[in-house]
């Protein structure tokens, strides 16, 4: 049977999850029986038999009040599996300024190509170009309105 779900995959998702969570209890706690862990995730995933545990709810007031649902750390190891194995495949049919949850790209190196957007529309409007001066004011606006502590961190727009 062709599948994803083999040891090896599980212990690189397994390799993937701890890594900013090995001192947490719940990675420690998965730890101890490891190897027993990850096969047992084995057989549950190929047999179909595998359910998702429950999650931990509780709230995060900063940087606002919002609800966060955290899953359990076997069912973390899953999503890392699932993601390591889809995420080639969906990859490919992203636009390149896409920059959410993905390697390679975030927050910050999206302000760098905005900076950049705004220095190109800037150029233009220089020459006389009306339409992209248009462009640089719904970019001054978003900036503003969606990007204030990183760009003034940073950069001037």
């Amino acid at each position: 049977m062709n599948t994803h779900f083999t040891f090896k995959n599980l212990h690189q998702a397994y390799l993937d999850c701890r890594k900013r969570k090995s001192n947490s209890f719940y990675c420690q706690q998965f730890d101890e029986n490891l190897e027993e862990n990850l096969f047992a995730l084995e057989r549950e995933l190929q047999g179909r038999t595998y359910k998702p545990g429950r999650s931990i709810a509780f709230i995060v007031q900063k940087p606002k009040i919002r609800e966060i649902f955290a899953a359990d750390f076997r069912d973390r190891v899953v999503h890392h599996l699932l993601f390591n194995y889809l995420s080639p495949i969906f990859e490919r049919f992203f636009a390149h300024d896409s920059w959410a949850c993905r390697e390679g790209k975030g927050t910050h190196r999206a302000m760098f190509r905005l900076v950049e957007f705004v220095h190109k529309i800037e150029r233009g409007r220089e020459r006389g170009e009306i339409a992209l001066c248009a462009n640089l004011f719904i970019l001054r606006w978003i900036s503003k309105a969606f990007l204030p502590p990183l760009t003034s961190r940073f950069y001037t727009i």
